[in-house]
């Protein structure tokens, strides 16, 4: 670990961290170049699925929901939901020491997704069954064992560059997949229109290999070939047992989240249909998205600046300056969806889509209080104290389950699981505010304060005048 300002020993010609600097500057260029690139990444998801809205119908794109979020829980398995882990093991690690941990981790993503691919090609039957698809859809999900594989390769690449300090670099790779699904998007859904459902699938293979070909483009202009090559062993038990004390913990809760969140949907799906779900599924994407710009530009920008800080007065300056961040970008993004709900909705999807407004009404008040329960999470995860960080999102998980069933019964599923949605993050925010203040002593500064309360008191008013506006 090392102080502000100042550079650990490292072996000779591996000096290739840059110094720690958590001024205002290097959070907002940084977060700047991923905030872009997410924008960028935004539109052109944009583009595609208004491709898909406006060609195939709520029903359709609830067949592709479906598979995205089979695909993504096969993901946080396949890469023991580590990327996390991987960022801050090789932001904390220089030499020998660093080949080892990136080896090591290279040689347990790849025994997870062997087991995924095996699981989904040995029973598609089984979970397009579970997840409400269909059996007659299980040839559509046993080809989801390549887009794991392909996505895990991507998830490795992007930490390596991340752990690297190349901002630029993985900003133009997280840009590269949603760029090739919106110049595929036309082509692939009249592919779909005629019966071809199978498109579908190789239009997510597609656009993974363009991304994994971009990122090794990339990590060949960096000076990290000895990062991988060198003295030191391939396997190394401390380096697993560093990786595993954070992933464990991680893949715990990345795996309650996507069993919770099939649940909810195989529920919606099985009580409401694939039309309410393709509808619940547009507002669940536009909350995702957008709140994806502010949580994914700061955490790839602050974690391996905070994983590298053993200053605790230095670390409660960086995330106030993340808080008050975060909660002037989320404040501005949800402001003016919540004023533009319907016309969101309409140019983002299609007029068959407009209920969603419905939905979308709970989910932004959600996303508020998720970014900032996020911010408030990330010491943990920059100080591997994963009980705490488990503790955190499983009891906000529980919440959101038992949430879902109750509203369900009075609201309907849909609606339902957007309630429960603000539920979840209320006791996120609750619970990791808690810890920050108890275990890290983070105390918000004034302004912090009044400008995060400030940014509530505008995201409720104006979801309070628009609430019935669809």
């Amino acid at each position: 670990m090392t102080d502000s300002g100042t550079l650990a020993v490292r072996e000779p010609c591996e000096i290739d961290t840059a110094p720690i600097s958590t001024g205002w500057r290097p959070l907002l260029r940084g977060a700047g170049l991923i905030g872009l690139a997410a924008v960028a990444s935004g539109v052109m998801t944009a583009v595609a699925t208004k491709i898909f809205a406006a060609m195939l119908g709520p029903a359709e794109v609830a067949v592709l929901a479906t598979l995205q979020q089979i695909r993504q829980s096969g993901l946080t398995v396949a890469t023991l939901n580590g990327q996390t882990a991987l960022i801050t093991g090789l932001s904390a690690r220089s030499g020998g020491e660093r080949r080892e941990y990136l080896r090591t981790v290279l040689l347990l993503m790849t025994a997870a997704t062997a087991l995924v691919a095996a699981v989904v090609c040995i029973g598609p039957g089984w979970l397009a069954s579970i997840t409400g698809l269909g059996a007659e859809r299980a040839p559509l999900v046993r080809w989801l064992a390549v887009v794991v594989a392909l996505s895990c390769i991507m998830v490795f690449l992007s930490a390596v560059l991340n752990a690297r300090g190349a901002i630029g670099g993985l900003a133009l790779v997280q840009f590269a997949s949603p760029a090739a699904m919106a110049v595929l998007a036309y082509p692939i859904a009249r592919t779909v229109r005629v019966g071809h459902e199978g498109a579908l699938v190789a239009w997510l293979v597609a656009a993974a290999l363009v991304a994994i070909g971009l990122a090794r483009v990339v990590l060949r202009r960096q000076s990290i070939r000895h990062w991988f090559r060198g003295d030191g062993c391939w396997w190394s038990s401390r380096a697993a047992r560093g990786f595993l004390t954070i992933s464990g913990a991680m893949l715990a809760s990345g795996t309650v989240a996507s069993l919770v969140l099939v649940s909810a949907r195989s529920r919606i799906l099985h009580r409401q249909g694939f039309m309410v779900a393709g509808q619940f599924d547009a507002a669940w994407a536009i909350s995702m998205n957008h709140v994806s710009l502010v949580l994914a530009s700061l955490q790839t920008c602050c974690l391996p600046v905070l994983a590298r800080i053993s200053s605790r007065t230095e670390r409660g300056t960086h995330l106030n300056r993340m808080l008050t961040s975060a909660a002037l970008a989320a404040t501005a993004a949800i402001c003016v969806i919540a004023l533009l709900k319907p016309l969101v909705v309409t140019w983002l999807y299609s007029d068959a889509f407009r209920d969603a407004a419905m939905y979308l009404r709970w989910t932004l008040l959600g996303d508020y209080l998720k970014v900032s329960s996020w911010v408030l999470s990330i010491p943990m995860l920059a100080s591997a104290d994963m009980r705490l960080f488990l503790t955190a999102d499983l009891g906000a998980y529980v919440v959101f389950a038992g949430g879902t069933a109750a509203a369900s019964y009075f609201r309907g599923a849909a609606e339902g699981t957007a309630i429960a949605f603000v539920l979840m993050y209320a006791a996120h925010l609750g619970i990791t505010g808690a810890i920050a203040w108890l275990r890290y002593g983070f105390r918000p500064a004034r302004w912090t304060t009044l400008i995060w309360m400030g940014g509530l008191l505008a995201v409720v008013a104006v979801s309070v005048a628009t609430w019935e506006t669809r």
